[in-house]
């Protein structure tokens, strides 16, 4: 039987494609890049959404095409991967992971998706499609990821609207709001979902105790928790995809994650949800909304 794929969902960042490389650095799981399988109901569809972009959101895809199809990442497989790609276009996201997992049996296909969460049409399309894939929702407390966010987003000349707040002139950069969209949108698509489908994993738990953790990951996809597996999925660095590729197809996970894919235990921090926050000029705290979904989240 096929094992069902496992998606790693959160905000955007390093920790989605961290988190994924992790659980697929088990010996019987596989890591793969964002696929992004669920942009558009067709391959057709997602590679003329790509072709709008500046190219990089279908790196992963056309890595991953390329090293379980033509064996390397290379720019001759990737531009065979494009060809098998273009060949498919008929097909859903579905039958696109459908192959790849077949293809990478016995293994259990893992890979990040940091876009899915941002809208309800692809997670619809994820449940309607695939209602056996199993998804992991990253979680993270709000302070250090928007903290982390307006330092990324520094001196851009164009930041998405959903990491600004428009309610102060001039707006100023600002993810809380995302934060909250995101999982938002994400507990309410699989509030219904059986544990076995759905599970929760709070980044700070990863870091304070990885081992336990791990091994109660590997439980829940049904992977062998021996100490030795524990160990190598604490070497996220060792993916073949934890890096840049080859110049045709270089990203395939945020920028962060490729310069520094290394797993480092932390102590849990002190990052409270009360007081004024660095990042904002005004000193204003988090927004209500957001400090209750944190505080249900059980960050204080």
């Amino acid at each position: 039987m096929l094992a069902p794929p496992v998606l790693v969902v959160g905000p955007p960042g390093p920790n989605p494609a961290r988190v994924a490389a992790m659980l697929g650095g088990h010996p019987q799981a596989q890591h793969l890049p964002e696929l992004y399988a669920f942009l558009a109901p067709t391959i057709e569809g997602l590679l003329a959404l790509f072709a709008l972009t500046d190219g990089t959101p279908s790196h992963g895809l056309l890595r991953a095409v390329a090293a379980i199809n033509f064996g390397g990442q290379t720019d001759d497989t990737i531009q065979q991967a494009r060809f098998w790609l273009q060949r498919r276009a008929d097909w859903t996201g579905a039958q696109l992971l459908d192959a790849l997992s077949r293809a990478l049996a016995p293994r259990v296909l893992i890979t990040a998706d940091t876009d899915v969460g941002w809208r309800p049409d692809q997670l619809d399309r994820l449940l309607d499609t695939c209602p056996d894939l199993r998804v992991l929702h990253l979680i993270e407390n709000p302070r250090p990821w928007c903290l982390s966010r307006a330092e990324a987003l520094k001196g851009r000349l164009f930041v998405a609207p959903d990491f600004k707040d428009y309610g102060v002139n001039p707006p100023i950069v600002d993810g809380q709001l995302a934060w909250h969209r995101v999982h938002t949108n994400v507990e309410r698509a699989f509030e219904a979902s059986s544990p076995s489908q759905y599970r929760r994993l709070r980044l700070e738990d990863l870091h304070g105790t990885p081992d336990i953790t791990l091994a109660g990951l590997c439980d829940w996809l049904g992977l062998v928790p021996s100490p030795e597996a524990i160990a190598a999925m604490q070497r996220p660095e060792r993916s073949a995809f934890a890096g840049y590729g080859p110049q045709s197809a270089s990203h395939g996970a945020d920028e962060a994650f490729l310069e520094s894919p290394f797993f480092l235990r932390r102590l849990p921090t002190r990052d409270g949800l009360k007081g004024p926050l660095p990042w904002r000029p005004d000193g204003q705290g988090f927004a209500r909304e957001v400090a209750e979904l944190a505080l249900g989240y059980g960050y204080r």
